[in-house]
């Protein structure tokens, strides 16, 4: 037990100095970098070079003192830098997932008329295609060839794979999944998640568990990113690392949402049964919509 603890302490230290301590760091030595060249001067690797010369000569240079308050200060510099990277990770969480109130309204009303135009493509190529399949005169509108049905239904899936609720496609991507839950089991995910979660055995977790970290780790990127271009009025090469750091993690970011939300969906599918039986409604067959009422109405105490 004791080598166990040991190992898991230094697990976590090595994923809290990788993780935090050392984009702080980079991101203290990097302002620092900033604050001495500026725009004028924002490739003088030599001036640089001539200011850690001249601090090398001074007295607090050879003064171990002087030298450890300055690592220390270097380490709480990096430690705020990685709080308040982590705190952005978070309002980029709910940037993603969140309606933004009346601001998002314009938005999600732009990413519906994209997705019903989208939509409306798709359905009549799937009639035209459907016409062509039964050898009835196509309309005189159509191409020789048959529809590409399968780009044309990517391309509305890019804008969500229901018609958008909310102002981004990572948000929309788990309103999908509950929209699909509902529809086919009739069940509602936010009521019957927390009790199903209790109900999932650890090699069942630890996907979504995962999933869900990978998520966190890419609006962490992201907010990376923003304190890396809060620099770029300074420093414009910060500003370049800032948005590469925004882009990487708005990418990572759908990815990670895709992952998580497929888990859910498959974790619902493979394991509502067993929580109806746990719940005294045991399932005979298909888990069906009547199974995911009764289960709802149970959760919901009746109401």
């Amino acid at each position: 037990m004791t080598a166990w603890v040991a190992s898991l302490g230094g697990k976590l230290a090595e994923r809290w100095l990788a993780t935090l301590v050392l984009p702080g760091v980079v991101f203290v030595c990097g302002a620092a970098v900033t604050a001495r060249l500026g725009q004028r001067h924002w490739a003088d690797v030599g001036l640089v070079r001539s200011g850690i010369d001249r601090f090398a000569v001074t007295p607090a240079a050879h003064s171990n003192g002087a030298v450890l308050l300055m690592a220390l200060a270097a380490v709480v510099l990096a430690a705020a830098a990685s709080a308040a990277a982590q705190a952005l990770g978070q309002l980029v969480v709910r940037l993603w997932t969140g309606t933004w109130g009346r601001c998002g309204g314009p938005l999600v009303r732009r990413r519906q008329r994209r997705w019903d135009q989208a939509a409306a493509r798709y359905e009549a190529a799937l009639r035209e295609k459907a016409r062509r399949l039964r050898g009835v005169h196509p309309s005189p509108s159509a191409t020789p060839v048959l529809p590409d049905t399968a780009s044309l239904a990517a391309v509305r899936d890019r804008i969500a794979l229901i018609r958008p609720r909310l102002p981004t496609w990572t948000g929309d991507r788990m309103v999908a999944v509950d929209e699909h839950i509902r529809t086919a089991y009739d069940l509602d995910l936010a009521t019957v998640w927390p009790r199903l979660w209790l109900t999932l055995p650890e090699e069942v977790r630890a996907p979504l568990t995962q999933a869900q970290a990978g998520l966190t780790a890419a609006a962490r990127t992201a907010a990376w990113g923003g304190l890396w271009l809060a620099l770029g009025p300074r420093w414009w090469p910060a500003a370049l690392i800032g948005a590469g750091g925004l882009a990487l993690g708005w990418w990572r970011g759908r990815t990670a949402m895709e992952h998580l939300a497929q888990l859910v969906e498959s974790t619902v599918d493979l394991h509502a049964a067993a929580l109806a039986k746990s719940l005294g409604h045991p399932v005979e067959g298909p888990f069906g919509p009547a199974d995911g009422e009764a289960v709802t109405r149970i959760l919901r105490k009746g109401y």
